[in-house]
């Protein structure tokens, strides 16, 4: 099998797993809780060690440095996420998010054979072992980031329907607004902080290489100051003033999708046009 398709089927037990966690919202409590999580599990558990395979199959890693293709920059920002979602699992059987992580997971694994060929080229590469790190910790905060940014989304969702006083299946099947605050803030301030070692490192890594800061001055970096500084603003406020609730999840979620357009956005416009 070419490594390009081990990822969708990565992808498909991934929505099998999905579909699972979706048909115990119809059970009852009493069998939801002795029902088919080991399955569920178990599944992801080999949806995670595929993407990994397809991962290492791509040889991200050389003598050379960090060598990333657009597959494997998705892969392993994929499987991050995937990692943190099973740990998850395990310590606080958090199925009320795989209600919508696990499909959004399931999504770029599918796509991953039909990205644009790099003709060659890496799409992200590293040189020294300060630029990895740099790399590493920020894929690390995306990931965490995404995590928080589906229980932004969990949050709008129950409390929408907490204040039209519509309770489906779906809104019972999460936990109560204030898990999912818990995990939202705890998971903000691990981004936060990563976000911000990120930047050091990388201020580090140009200055050690070029001494001065002009390759700085770009989209990527603009963009992810901005998500930077707009978590930072969240958790000062929050630390002043308890703030909570719809506008700090839509903070969570706009700091998400600009960083998501700093890591794949721009890049993955200019490989699509290119």
């Amino acid at each position: 099998m070419s490594s390009i398709y081990i990822f969708p089927v990565a992808g498909l037990l991934t929505l099998i797993a999905a579909y699972l966690v979706w048909s115990n919202i119809w059970k009852p409590a009493a069998a939801e809780s002795t029902g088919n999580r080991p399955i569920i599990e178990s599944i992801l558990l080999v949806s995670v060690l595929l993407t990994l395979w397809g991962c290492f199959k791509l040889e991200p890693v050389t003598d050379q440095g960090i060598h990333f293709s657009l597959a494997a920059a998705v892969g392993i920002s994929t499987v991050l996420v995937q990692i943190m979602y099973l740990v998850g699992l395990w310590l606080h059987g958090i199925r009320g998010l795989g209600l919508f992580l696990l499909p959004a997971t399931a999504l770029p694994l599918l796509l991953i054979p039909l990205l644009p060929d790099d003709g060659g080229n890496q799409w992200i590469h590293t040189s020294s072992l300060l630029e990895s790190g740099h790399l590493l910790v920020s894929l690390l905060a995306y990931a965490i980031l995404t995590l928080a940014a589906f229980h932004a989304i969990m949050h709008l969702l129950l409390n929408r329907a907490l204040k039209r006083k519509k309770i489906s299946p779906v809104m019972q099947a999460m936990p109560s607004l204030f898990e999912i605050e818990a995990h939202l803030f705890a998971q903000v301030r691990w981004a936060t902080s990563l976000l911000a070692v990120g930047i050091l490192t990388g201020l580090i890594w140009q200055w050690v290489s070029f001494h001065d800061f002009k390759a700085l001055l770009n989209h990527k970096v603009l963009l992810a100051l901005f998500s930077f500084a707009t978590l930072l603003l969240l958790l000062s406020i929050r630390k002043k003033a308890g703030w909570h609730g719809r506008i700090a999840s839509q903070m969570v979620l706009a700091a998400y999708a600009l960083l998501l357009l700093a890591y794949f956005g721009a890049k993955l416009i200019h490989s699509l046009l290119g």
